[in-house]
């Protein structure tokens, strides 16, 4: 393909000689695309607000050699309340950079460019609390990546109701309290323990693990359409986050700096 002419959304962007950007595009249809904007970094250049980190535009872009390059733009969203919040900026340069990982170069990820969008616009129009934000968008970009867990009900006896779950980060399931103990057993026989490391275990409540179950399951718009009580917030936030990096087997450095602020 020597031509593209397609929205996108600007995941990432690196300054290229005095005025010129490299730039990583979510490409709708066409997916991961790298490309130089010529000029971008100048304050008179026509492209230059759809040129920028996080801007969702209409894309003109013709390959040249190995790379293509911008030819045409025009500003869709440019989330501009992203910008002038310095948490809200950490938090969704954090997500770009899950988003690069997540996304391979060349394959359509219209899912994910789509999640995207709905996450940004959470966060600029302060829809959720940012962590609440964060733990939805960890939880469903995994999925939608591939990394789905088990939530049926307990993988040992198949029960579904329980005042406590044991869920197991690594392998994406879940034992009941009844029969944590065959999890507790299951583990120290794993190669966790060979290298020193007890495996990743989140105990989440009921309730928590309802909220999962939603997000998985829920239409995109309405992902983030749902209240958990205040003391299950933190256990199903760190759930979402665990879960996530253990798949991606990362960390992101956007994410420490993002947690220094709140």
């Amino acid at each position: 393909m020597t031509e593209i002419k397609s929205n996108a959304l600007v995941i990432g962007e690196k300054e290229l000689g005095e005025n010129d950007k490299l730039l990583t595009l979510l490409v709708e249809r066409y997916g991961k695309v790298v490309a130089v904007a010529k000029g971008a970094k100048s304050v008179r250049n026509r492209h230059m607000a759809s040129c920028q980190l996080f801007s969702y535009a209409s894309f003109g872009l013709r390959k040249r050699g190995n790379l293509y390059y911008v030819t045409d733009t025009d500003l869709i969203e440019s989330y501009y309340d992203i910008r002038t919040d310095i948490t809200k900026l950490a938090l969704a340069s954090y997500m770009c950079d899950v988003i690069n990982d997540v996304v391979q170069e060349g394959e359509c990820e219209d899912e994910i460019l789509k999640l995207s969008l709905n996450t940004f616009y959470a966060i600029a129009k302060n829809l959720k609390p940012l962590e609440f934000i964060r733990a939805c968008f960890q939880l469903r970009i995994a999925v939608i990546a591939g990394f789905t867990p088990n939530f049926d009900g307990c993988v040992e006896c198949g029960g579904s109701t329980s005042k406590f779950y044991y869920f197991d980060i690594v392998d994406g399931i879940i034992y009941c309290d009844s029969c944590k103990n065959k999890l507790f057993y299951a583990s120290a026989e794993n190669e966790f323990l060979e290298r020193g490391l007890s495996k990743p275990i989140a105990i989440i409540s009921e309730s928590v693990l309802a909220a999962m179950q939603y997000v998985i399951g829920a239409r995109r718009e309405r992902f983030l359409s749902f209240n958990l009580e205040k003391d299950e917030l933190s256990s199903f936030y760190s759930a979402c986050e665990k879960f996530l990096l253990n798949q991606l087997e990362r960390g992101f450095y956007s994410l420490g700096f993002y947690k220094s602020l709140i």
